[in-house]
């Protein structure tokens, strides 16, 4: 039985590598999908900003248009004006003219808004384009290298596994099972070693609660298995492991 702790604290032992590795590719992962998150919210905001560009290039096309047939009418009102023979039809034409003025200054001064809309549009899609650009760049320089570190990442956790499956052979497949139980509730620690204080009292590392002597003795028996009663981790006595 002595063998078969050896075995599965070097199982654990390779567990917790291959745990520890695929830790640090989920990080190297979850960093890179934040960077390609960040490139494409660039590339939708700068999309998004052009469409808002030619909205604002139609709105002003729109708006000329509008201030041309406000002029014409300025200057038709004008030119009637002028031939009018009585007073009451100057006036009506007085606030005809007033009224299209009025209009027409209203035109202008939406235009001067449109265009400082278009300025604003055109400064924040070279700020937008900038950033995407930059962002593309880097994310094509990191690329190569990332996806060499996850390369490598895999070749080692393919040698853990075939480290893994050597020393299963050995395991007997009754306590393979007792094992990959403990893995589902007690991962990463399943196999725990047996701490002695200066008083003589012993605990389990793995819930840190006392243990009986009557545990301890089964485990110098050497014949079984020995499980801490509170967490169910299975325990050693590391000086009787290295005899």
């Amino acid at each position: 039985m002595k063998e078969t702790l050896k075995l599965l604290v070097k199982l654990q032992q390779i567990d917790s590598e291959k745990l520890d590795l695929k830790y640090k590719r989920r990080e190297v992962r979850n960093a890179l999908a934040k960077d390609k998150e960040e490139y494409q919210s660039l590339e939708r905001q700068v999309a998004e900003e052009r469409e808002r560009q030619q909205s604002i290039r139609e709105e002003g096309q729109r708006l000329e248009q509008e201030k041309v047939a406000l002029e014409t009418r300025a200057a038709e009102l004008k030119k009637r004006f002028e031939m009018v023979r009585n007073t009451t039809e100057s006036q009506a034409v007085g606030r005809e003219q007033v009224a299209n003025e009025n209009k027409l200054q209203e035109q202008f001064e939406k235009i001067d808004r449109n265009d400082s809309d278009k300025e604003k549009s055109l400064q924040k899609l070279a700020e937008l384009q900038s950033l995407f650009f930059a962002k593309r760049a880097e994310l094509t320089e990191k690329l190569p290298g990332i996806k060499e570190v996850l390369n490598g990442m895999d070749s080692e956790i393919e040698k853990v596994d075939a480290r893994r499956k050597a020393v299963l052979k050995d395991i007997p497949a009754n306590v393979q099972k007792q094992y990959n139980d403990l893995i589902k509730t007690r991962a990463p620690h399943m196999v725990v070693e047996v701490q002695t204080s200066s008083d003589g009292d012993h605990t389990c590392s793995g819930c840190n609660i006392g243990l009986p002597p009557q545990v301890i003795g089964d485990i110098l028996k050497g014949d079984q298995l020995v499980c801490c009663e509170n967490c169910g981790r299975i325990l050693y006595l590391a000086d009787k492991l290295e005899q």
